[in-house]
């Protein structure tokens, strides 16, 4: 449990100094050229597509493709438009830092951008993510963690449970090498007073026989 508690602790402490911040900025997807928002956080850029996709769930049917790229070609984004948007993004990473990039398309030949109508809601549709993405991200450390301990402690457990039927094997052996000892020990008595016996036979018989001149 404590264990858990300081990585749980170790990753908030991690983002405390990290700004949610969404920015305005352009992406090729696709080899094709898009201007919209991103924002940018240190998870790591496999567990941050994922909860990305499902974050995009919420709001129409998802596809993926290779590179990072997802696509929901109509999204309904209520408090961006009351249209269905075409969205674009892309989930890359650059050194320590992953980056969730989104274009807005809103038919047209609209698109939100900088300046536009719906980029602050934009921004704000960003930025939940980016929080919430924080959130299971601290979950899936937590879990991580849980299960390393789990795993520990059954090891420990599986460990003490085999000594303890080496020590009933080791008991179980020594009761029976006390009592091979003591048959042994009363074996050795009576050969001792046979061999005895058998010692004074012998000088007797020699002792009858006659002497050499």
């Amino acid at each position: 449990m404590k264990k858990i508690f300081i990585v749980t602790l170790c990753f908030l402490l991690s983002y405390i100094s990290e700004a949610q911040t969404v920015l305005p900025g352009k992406q090729e997807i696709d080899k094709a050229s898009f201007e919209g928002l991103y924002v940018t956080t240190k998870i790591d850029e496999k567990y941050l597509g994922k909860y990305w996709e499902e974050y995009l769930k919420q709001y129409g049917k998802v596809s993926s493709s290779r590179g990072g790229v997802y696509r929901a070609a109509t999204a309904s984004i209520p408090s961006i438009s009351s249209s269905s948007i075409n969205l674009a993004s892309q989930v890359s990473s650059k050194k320590s830092l992953s980056q969730v990039f989104i274009y807005l398309d809103l038919g047209n030949g609209s698109y939100v951008t900088q300046g536009t109508k719906g980029y602050v809601e934009a921004e704000l549709f960003l930025k939940k993510f980016a929080e919430d993405a924080i959130l299971y991200d601290e979950a899936r450390v937590a879990e991580e963690a849980m299960k390393d301990t789990e795993k520990d402690f059954s090891k420990l457990t599986r460990k003490g449970e085999s000594l303890k039927k080496d020590i009933e094997k080791t008991e179980k052996e020594l009761a029976n090498l006390k009592k091979d000892l003591e048959i042994n020990q009363k074996d050795v008595a009576t050969s001792q007073t046979d061999l005895e016996a058998k010692k004074k036979a012998f000088e007797n018989a020699k002792a009858k026989i006659p002497s050499k001149q």
